[in-house]
């Protein structure tokens, strides 16, 4: 695609996410080897909790701004705020609790902005780009997101070795900003204010009431979110304990996930396989089982090559759900409706990640890791077991 709102907007968001995705590895294995892995659970679901708070208001605040201002302001927002941290950093001794909360209070404040981003960047391809062409940008925006996997963590591999965290926050603060110029280059399409009021008078709550199907498989992925992503703090665990490794490997495994969703959306995008109806539920319930599954080859898991392996095949079934989950959607719903959904989606994505970090947090200083990581392996198989059941219908 060739158009100059694609372009840029795809070129800010690979250099935002990629150096985001960078710091994000490196703090994981900062407070991990630094401070303790009981740590980590608490800080993720720190920078995740804002998105929770804020789902409520962020489609208000995003329809007062603008969609695209409320882009380019608080990519500028979150840049600011890393700068402060950087400066910060210098004044206040490493491995100490002021050093901790510093890095604690940005990454919420961070959250808030990120809350508003989200939601807005996913709701800019139709404002920029004729209707013939969003499908397009839709596509180079998943692209951007998962070469920020791959690409931010093969950068994290070098300059964990040669920088201290202060420069990787640096990094990632400039790169907002950098971000944030491009897209103020964007040049968005009028909406009309009547439109912006039917799409506000449509509650997630009548819209669920309204597809039943939908609703279930809200809740479904709910319990599969809370009962999956331990896997997250899990992996540093792993690499600093069971395959003796360094940040260097931890880059590789997070990477190696970028790279099997990478691998799916463009053989995806080339030739887009869409389940029938019939076949939709049984298709959820199978991959979803297969998640528990690479789960449970992870808990014993011993070397970086095998974990590599398995996060390579966990992030193409990812993609390949996101794709058919997100083609119901969008093809069930009326146009009107399909806003709605997508913020109910994520308040359910947000809950969860907090609550499964704070459980996470409990437990990991009274269980045994490996055996945790394998129960949730079987939970996860147990609830793709119960899921035809639960999504009929007539349920």
């Amino acid at each position: 695609m060739k158009d100059k709102n694609a372009l840029l907007v795809f070129s800010s968001q690979l250099i935002s996410t990629v150096c985001d995705k960078m710091m994000s590895i490196g703090l994981v294995w900062y407070l991990t080897t630094k401070y303790s892995i009981n740590i980590v659970p608490w800080f993720l679901a720190v920078s995740f909790l804002p998105h929770l708070f804020m789902s409520f208001y962020s489609s208000k605040i995003i329809n007062k701004i603008g969609v695209l201002k409320t882009v380019i302001q608080s990519e500028f927002i979150r840049g600011f705020i890393l700068l402060i941290l950087f400066g910060t950093l210098y004044f206040i001794p490493e491995k100490s609790s002021e050093f901790l909360y510093a890095l604690f209070l940005s990454c919420f404040l961070v959250g808030i902005a990120s809350s508003l981003f989200n939601p807005a960047v996913l709701s800019l391809p139709p404002r920029l780009v004729s209707e013939e062409n969003v499908p397009g940008l839709n596509a180079l925006l998943d692209t951007s997101f998962s070469l920020s996997n791959i690409l931010g963590a093969a950068c994290s591999i070098f300059l964990l070795n040669i920088f201290d965290i202060k420069i990787l926050v640096l990094i990632n603060a400039l790169s907002f900003i950098v971000a944030g110029i491009l897209q103020s280059g964007v040049t968005e399409e009028k909406v009309s204010s009547s439109e912006i009021l039917d799409h506000s008078q449509i509650g997630p709550m009548i819209v669920l009431k309204k597809y039943p199907l939908i609703k279930r498989l809200l809740i479904s992925f709910l319990f599969i979110n809370v009962v999956f992503t331990p896997i997250l703090v899990m992996i540093p665990w792993y690499v600093e304990n069971i395959y003796k490794g360094n940040g260097s490997d931890l880059a590789l495994i997070e990477g190696s996930m970028g790279v099997g969703a990478f691998l799916v959306g463009i053989v995806l995008s080339l030739n887009a396989f869409i389940v029938s109806d019939k076949k939709r539920i049984s298709t959820i319930a199978i991959v979803c089982f297969l998640f528990g599954l690479f789960f449970l080859f992870f808990s014993f898991s011993k070397t970086t090559f095998m974990a590599s392996l398995i996060l390579l095949f966990i992030g193409m079934l990812s993609t390949y759900l996101n794709v058919q989950v997100l083609t119901y959607f969008q093809t069930s719903l009326a146009p009107e409706e399909v806003p709605v959904i997508m913020v109910a989606v994520n308040i359910i994505s947000t809950a969860s990640m907090p609550l499964s970090f704070a459980l996470s947090g409990l437990l990991f200083p009274v269980v045994n890791i490996p055996t945790f990581a394998m129960y949730c392996g079987i939970l996860t198989m147990i609830i793709a077991l119960f899921m035809p059941r639960f999504l009929r219908e007539n349920n």
